[in-house]
């Protein structure tokens, strides 16, 4: 089998030492297999799209300046 390299913060690898009955490699590897798994789910739902990307610009546009307006409300209300 491969093997990879990653590295890690100091801080991140104190953290892991608290759990040190947890193996990290098989934790890892099974993120990155659900990683794969969730990609190739959008890639088939994807296919099936009829949404093109010049709309799904517009859409995602729409989407990020309504999510910004509630935010900012949502910062008006907390601020008053």
């Amino acid at each position: 089998m491969p093997n990879i390299t990653l590295s890690i913060s100091e801080e991140l690898k104190k953290e892991m030492k608290k759990y040190s009955s947890v193996k990290w490699s098989s934790a890892v590897r099974n993120i990155i297999e659900q990683k794969i798994a969730d990609f190739e789910e959008a890639d088939s739902i994807a296919k099936k799209s009829r949404l093109n990307w010049k709309t799904w610009k517009i859409i995602s546009a729409k989407i990020s300046k309504n999510a910004a307006k509630h935010a900012e409300e949502l910062l008006n209300e907390n601020n008053s």
